[in-house]
Formats: C-alpha cells, sequence, structure tokens
C-alpha cells in the first residue's frame, strides 16, 4: 500500500449495488485508497446483489460502513436515525472532505455535515428527479430542498453538462460551484472480452442466426422496458429473427413478464435476472437499446460501445453525451414506441450499417469514459478544495459561499 495522505474522504451513498452509482463510488474510492487517501463510504442496506467492485474496495484498504436506517425510500423514522447517525460519526471523526451521492444519502449526508466541523462538501446527485419520477409539487418540493443544499454545499459533481444545465434551469446554482465529470468505467473487461459468442447466445436458448438485441438495467418504472414491449409488438411480423435479452430485475419483472405473455411474445424475449456476466452478455448481442425516461449518463451505453455493440437511447439527460448520434448509435423519444421500432428495424435490415457503427464504437468510448480519468479529476478538483490559497481562481470558486 503507499504511504497515507493526511487527507481523510467520507462517502456517502443511499446504496452500493450493481447501480451505476455505485460503481462510480467504489471505484472513485479504490483509485483514491490507491494514490494512500484514508477513504471510508457509508452506505444503507439493498435487496439487490452488492457491487462487484466492493471486494476490490475492501482490497485496496476502503473502509465500507453499513447503516440499516440509511433506506431508499421516505421513511420518517429511519430517516431520522439515519441522520442522527450520520451527524454523530462525522462530528466524532476527523474528516477532510465529505462527498455525498444520489438524492437521499445527499440530502440527509449535507444536512448532518451542516452541523459538524467540515467545511468541504461535495455532492454527486447521479442524474437528478425533476421528471420521470414524482408528482409536478412533489418534484417542485425535491426542486427547493435542492436549492437550500446547494448553499452548504462547496461543490456538486454532475455526471454530464445536460444535467448540469437541467440544474442551473430549475434555479439550483450558482454554476461556478457545479463541474461535470464523466462517470469513469473499468472499460477493458468489455474492450478485451474474447467471449465465444455462438455458446453464450445458446445459453440463453438464441440460435446464431438471430438478430439479438438487449439491455441491462434495474427492471424499473423510469428504465421504461414497457416502451421496448411496444416496439417488439409492432416488429412482430417485420422483424422475424429478431430477439430481446433483458439483464436485470426489480420490482416490474412479473408485470413485463406478464405483458409478454399477453402479447404472444415470450418466445422472443429472455430475462436472465442480474449476471456477473455482463460483458459476455453484451458481446453476444447485435444491438444495445435502453429507452429510460431520465437517466443522468447511462454508464450502460459505454459499456455496450465498449463491446462493440451500436447502442439506442432515449433523449433524456446525458445519453446524447455518451454515444456519437448516427455514427455509433441513434436517439428516439422516450414515449415514441414507433420511432424505437423503425430504427432497431433499420439495423436489422442493414447489416453492414451496423458493423460500420459497431467498428466506431470502441475506438468512441475509450479515450474519454476509462475510470482513470474519472479519478484524475476528481482528485483534481478535491486538491482545489484542499489547498484554496494554492489553487487558483478555480478553487476559490468552488469554495465560494
Amino acid at each position: 500500500m503507499p504511504p497515507r495522505h493526511p487527507y481523510r474522504i467520507l462517502h456517502i451513498i443511499t446504496r452500493l449495488d450493481l447501480g451505476g452509482s455505485a460503481e462510480n463510488t467504489l471505484l472513485t474510492a479504490i483509485g483514491l485508497a490507491k494514490k494512500g487517501y484514508a477513504v471510508t463510504i457509508i452506505c444503507g442496506q439493498s435487496d439487490n446483489p452488492p457491487s462487484r467492485n466492493e471486494q476490490k474496495a475492501l482490497t485496496a484498504g476502503v473502509k465500507v460502513i453499513r447503516m440499516r436506517s440509511l433506506v431508499r425510500d421516505i421513511a420518517p423514522i429511519a430517516d431520522v436515525a439515519a441522520l442522527l447517525r450520520l451527524w454523530w460519526h462525522v462530528v466524532t471523526n476527523r474528516y477532510d472532505i465529505v462527498h455525498t451521492h444520489t438524492s437521499k444519502a445527499g440530502v440527509l449526508g449535507r444536512i448532518a455535515v451542516r452541523f459538524s466541523r467540515v467545511k468541504r462538501v461535495v455532492h454527486t446527485p447521479h442524474g437528478h428527479i425533476f421528471y420521470g419520477y414524482f408528482s409536478a409539487i412533489l418534484t417542485g418540493f425535491f426542486v427547493w430542498v435542492e436549492w437550500l443544499l446547494m448553499r452548504w454545499t462547496a461543490l456538486q459533481i454532475t455526471l454530464t453538462h445536460k444535467e448540469m444545465l437541467d440544474y442551473l434551469a430549475h434555479g439550483i446554482g450558482p454554476e461556478e460551484k457545479m463541474v461535470p465529470v464523466y462517470s469513469g468505467i473499468e472499460l477493458q473487461p468489455f474492450l478485451a472480452c474474447t467471449c465465444d459468442r455462438a455458446k453464450k447466445r445458446a445459453e440463453l436458448g438464441i440460435e446464431s442466426q438471430h438478430f439479438v438485441a438487449g439491455t441491462v438495467a434495474r427492471l424499473v418504472r423510469v428504465k421504461n422496458h414497457q416502451l421496448v414491449i411496444q416496439a417488439l409488438d409492432i416488429l412482430r411480423e417485420r422483424a422475424p429473427l429478431l430477439r430481446f435479452v433483458f439483464v436485470g430485475d426489480g420490482e416490474l419483472r412479473d408485470s413485463l413478464e406478464t405483458q409478454i405473455q399477453s402479447l404472444g411474445l415470450e418466445s422472443r424475449v429472455v430475462f436472465t435476472g442480474w449476471r456477473e456476466d455482463v460483458a459476455e452478455l453484451l458481446s453476444a448481442f447485435d444491438l444495445f437499446v435502453m429507452v429510460s425516461k431520465n437517466e443522468g449518463m447511462g454508464r450502460a451505453f459505454v459499456e455496450a460501445q465498449a463491446s462493440g455493440v451500436p447502442v439506442i437511447g432515449s433523449r433524456v439527460g446525458g445519453v446524447a453525451e455518451v454515444m456519437s448520434a448516427g455514427e455509433t448509435g441513434y436517439l428516439v423519444e422516450p414515449e415514441d414506441a414507433q420511432d424505437l421500432a423503425d430504427k432497431i428495424e433499420h439495423l436489422y435490415n442493414n447489416r453492414e450499417r451496423l458493423e460500420r457503427m459497431a467498428a466506431k464504437c470502441r475506438e468512441w468510448v475509450k479515450p474519454r469514459f476509462g475510470h482513470d480519468v474519472m479519478i484524475e479529476r476528481i482528485e483534481s478538483l478535491y486538491r482545489q478544495l484542499l489547498q484554496p490559497s494554492d489553487g487558483g481562481p478555480e478553487a476559490r470558486r468552488c469554495l465560494a459561499p
């Protein structure tokens, strides 16, 4: 292990599971721990499988503390308990920076730190809840909460430029406190995957002549899987060799399977549940499709392109920033099943076009989205916060009241 810096970093996140926010947080913690920082993560419990990087974090020297009261949904008694426990932990430990992640942990963590001696608070929302989640009234309340908490935040790291602009459009600022940093990904497992494509398809009950489209995402409402099913219904006769693979699990699995059965599409759709072999599964795809109603960045798009798979995504959040539209994939509106079906059919019928797009995918993502790029950027921002007198105008801007 490298010698320890004098700097102690605390990350607070609601869950450490297979979601993109957990991977982002763990990769950041691992990278900083390997550089010698003393890093602690506080997280809640999750029913989903743990992130594959949690053991790597522990091996790198990251301390992980689980807090049962830190839950994802609004739960007043548990939320108060979590707030008090977070406050006590922060005031009894000497942290130089507290970095909160996601909505719930971001709210409770920043309130707890407000009443401690820590002055350098960083927040990464990992997307936002301005649309696709709640009613207008509840969304308005959450916007007001974010506006208030921004006053107590030294720096907010957004996953994309579009996410930053969404915050500013809702009056949450100032702009000088916000810095976009793309969510870094361990690209090598996807770039170097040598899986036997035919064998992996056979495991899924899919034959070699089939055109395979698929997605990797939690089966929850905001991921908009119903739109994919509508497109599959439209393509029933137009693309008879099309098969679709849903990788992931969640609260909507039963209803999605029921919808598939009611349409008579069960022979064309595979549900795999959570899998550890995502890189191998992606290598068996011809096309990746994820048409979320809201998306902070969409790490799965980067993983698919690193696997040499063209993508179709919805025109929301930062999705447009993680693909080269027309070159490595296409964008559609998140409610337009006909356009989605047309885009899938276009690539289904134009295999040469599909292959040209696939050839450009890896060269597009490799220089932009590696986790080492993210870690270097975040460490640079931390150092500017920790040494404002030596950090120049950008550091002073980060610490602006």
